[in-house]
């Protein structure tokens, strides 16, 4: 039977992660009632009804683990929750989704606190840091975007995976042992199904192991005493005690070798099939490359100091923030700064390590599961909030510690450091509530994107594409003269952000040369709305094709050179037609991974140019053979 005073620190901690609970899925219950957004939702999410079937769950596991397997993004952890989603609320329902997301973030934020208890903080200064984290307004786009799922589920099996290596190094049954080391292993594999950045969790269990002693001794540790975990007895787990490097490693690494193993395995086989999709490898320096090295090391301290700053002062916050930029030079004083970050980090990275090693896991902790996002190995965004969702519990709890020492040595501070922190959460919990409102809806998310000091050109075609889309599903000739005007100001405004970012071209194969692509794109559907001819539709979407080649401008271009071809005398016919078909070409070829759209494509080729045009009787054929067998 438990002692008294351990069954009252109990209570007292079911009842704070119950609050926690509670406080948390009141905060983000307005997300309930949010819509979806066109960045990544349609794409990933609504264009697979039969993935994601709201009749059947069967045939939605038939269809993640069968029928659509693999596929561009194979994430089957994530995948299984939106199915149970779409069966429950339904599938176009975005609520059941966001609902989703508010119950896993209060479940994290939930873990957060008994990991931090297990780990030797004591009640207060564990519930202080995991408010802090339910309130971060950084954490308002994981837990309000629907795609954010896969950030959620990642951090709470993560967090179930240090809670259950807690437990098992605690454990004085063999048995017990057993259960919770292999939950660990559990739930390695569920993170890295809900999300490939998991692959570093492994190290993260390693840390914990290493520095497990000097986690579990001190004034703020369950029972005050080392005696009383059976492991760390005869051990020294003072902030600053002895650390036999080679020990330490040796027993932290041999029993992570099986997650290890999975995780490294998970990882070459996710990387292979979204090589497949062309989702990474096209048009970049290798990971060994000098240009791509020095990118690297000069652009990680500064995302790192990013990051710091939008969790202590989260002013200007984005969904896509595109800097620093592989094509935008950096400015002496940025790589002054860049240096001056590198050498401050590892300096108080290297005191942790010398007299604070209860702080050092968790530096390491954050800097582990920002290594997945280093761009050694694929250059996407470089900085996204989402990736710093679990990472920034470590900084959290950095701070806290650090508070709480300096409240001992300098006991008259209580007030204002209270003061200071009690400000430092309200004003986050009111900055994040606000935030939520940005992402209501697609038209709410976008206008904010454009109108923040540095928006980027995603913003821009965004909010533009939503406007042209308007204009094309209303009937109404005041409405759609309404809409047009307003996605023409949007991507007039696009193409001189364009020129404002001062670009030089690259190695790199950038998204902004998509986005100005899309741009173009816009424009000719403008130009279609407004009536102009076929012609001139097709200007704009050759332009963006030759911009950046890509299925949607070759479909419209393919669409406008075929209805030029229609008015034009026979000569004229006859290469419009043959443009046209190559174009209609390209776009089969970027939809050859999709069966639907594959279909949709052999029934335009029959329609449109099969028995019509004899010069391309050879090339039908041929695309016959190659794509529709």
């Amino acid at each position: 039977m438990l002692p008294d005073s351990l069954s009252a620190e109990s209570r007292r901690d079911a009842l704070v992660v119950v609050a926690l609970l509670v406080f948390s899925l009141g905060f983000y219950g307005q997300a309930v009632g949010f819509d979806f957004v066109s960045f990544d939702d349609p794409q990933i999410l609504l264009a697979h009804p039969d993935r994601y079937d709201e009749t059947s769950f069967a045939k939605s596991l038939q269809a993640i683990f069968v029928s659509d397997f693999p596929r561009e993004e194979p994430l089957v952890v994530r995948d299984l929750t939106w199915a149970l989603d779409a069966g429950l609320f339904g599938f176009a329902n975005p609520a059941g989704y966001h609902a989703g997301n508010v119950l896993l973030n209060a479940l994290v934020v939930g873990l957060l606190f008994l990991f931090l208890r297990r780990s030797g903080l004591s009640s207060t200064l564990a519930g202080l840091v995991s408010l802090a984290f339910a309130v971060a307004p950084i954490h308002v786009e994981p837990v309000a975007w629907v795609m954010g799922r896969k950030d959620l589920l990642a951090a709470f099996f993560m967090l179930s995976g240090l809670v259950a290596q807690c437990i098992e190094l605690e454990s004085t049954t063999r048995r017990r042992r057993n259960l919770a080391y292999s939950v660990t292993l559990l739930c390695c594999a569920l993170a890295l199904g809900s999300k490939i950045s998991a692959i570093s969790f492994f190290l993260v269990l390693a840390l914990h192991r290493a520095f497990w002693p000097f986690l579990r001794t001190g004034p703020d540790a369950i029972g005050d005493d080392a005696a009383t975990v059976p492991q760390l007895a005869s051990q020294d787990g003072s902030p600053a005690g002895p650390f036999s490097f080679s020990t330490r490693v040796s027993r932290a690494a041999l029993p992570v070798v099986p997650h290890a193993v999975l995780s490294i395995g998970t990882f070459l086989w996710y990387r292979d099939v979204i090589s497949s999709y062309a989702v990474i490898g096209a048009a970049h320096p290798g990971p060994l490359d000098p240009e791509h090295l020095r990118h690297v090391f000069s652009f990680l301290p500064l995302v790192i100091g990013e990051y710091l700053t939008h969790l202590v002062w989260p002013h200007d916050l984005s969904v896509y923030y595109r800097w620093p930029h592989v094509e935008i030079p950096l400015s002496s004083a940025q790589w002054l700064a860049s240096l001056a970050w590198a050498v401050g980090l590892l300096t108080l990275l290297g005191y942790s390590l010398w007299r604070r090693r209860d702080v050092a896991f968790f530096a390491g902790l954050s800097i582990v599961l920002l290594l997945p996002y280093s761009g050694f190995f694929y250059v996407g965004l470089w900085h996204a909030d989402r990736y710093f969702y679990l990472a920034s519990a470590g900084v959290l709890t950095i701070a806290a510690v650090c508070l709480r020492d300096l409240l001992r040595r300098v006991p008259v501070a209580r007030l204002p450091v209270a003061l200071v922190v009690a400000a430092f959460l309200a004003s986050s919990a009111a900055l994040a509530y606000q935030q939520q409102d940005v992402w209501r809806d697609n038209e709410a998310l976008w206008t904010y994107e454009v109108n923040r000091e540095r928006p980027s050109l995603l913003a821009f075609q965004a909010l533009a594409r939503e406007y042209v889309r308007r204009a094309e599903r209303t009937e109404e000739e005041a409405e759609r003269r309404k809409w047009t005007a307003l996605a023409d100001r949007v991507v007039t405004l696009g193409f001189a952000r364009e020129r404002e970012l001062g670009r030089v071209p690259s190695r790199y194969r950038v998204p902004e040369q998509a986005q100005l692509a899309t741009l173009h794109v816009l424009r000719g559907r403008l130009a279609r709305l407004l009536g102009a001819p076929p012609d001139e539709q097709a200007v704009h979407f050759r332009t963006a094709f030759a911009l950046a080649p890509q299925g949607v401008s070759a479909l419209y271009a393919s669409e406008s050179l075929f209805y030029a071809a229609q008015a034009a005398s026979d000569e004229v016919q006859a290469q419009r037609i043959s443009e046209s078909f190559s174009y209609f070409l390209r776009f089969v070829e970027y939809s050859s991974h999709d069966p639907a759209r594959l279909a949709e494509c052999e029934s335009l080729l029959e329609a449109n140019y099969a028995g019509r045009f004899p010069d391309l009787d050879d090339r039908i054929a041929e695309a016959r053979r190659i794509y529709f067998q």
